[in-house]
């Protein structure tokens, strides 16, 4: 069980992870640019730009998905239930909860769900 002080290290921790992401996602959706077909950068340098562009999306998807876990954790940090897997309801440690704030789930059952 994770202590006050923790929890409120926690909650700092989430919301600075928070502000990171959007900062992120800001920055990742300006480097998003259409490429029309007509523009004289030629084929090969379209067709990067369309890679990049796509890497790029996928970026902003993931980030947002995060954004969103972040979030709905950050709402139930006061729940007697936060530091336990969503999954198992085994104890989550504090290194965990640190590491993985927006994740709730411990590494055997992340890992089970991923084999």
């Amino acid at each position: 069980m994770i202590t006050e002080q923790e929890r409120a290290e926690l909650k700092t921790l989430m919301i600075d992870r928070i502000a990171e992401l959007e900062a992120s996602i800001a920055r990742l959706r300006e480097r998003v640019e259409t490429v029309s077909p007509d523009s004289a950068i030629g084929r090969l340098s379209r067709l990067d730009s369309m890679i990049n562009a796509g890497t790029v999306n996928q970026a902003i998807h993931d980030s947002q998905a995060k954004l969103t876990r972040l979030r709905n954790r950050l709402e139930r940090i006061a729940d007697a239930d936060f530091d336990q897997c969503r999954m198992c309801g085994q104890p989550l440690s504090i290194e965990r909860l640190r590491a993985a704030p927006d994740r709730g789930v411990c590494t055997t059952c992340l890992s089970a769900k991923h084999a």
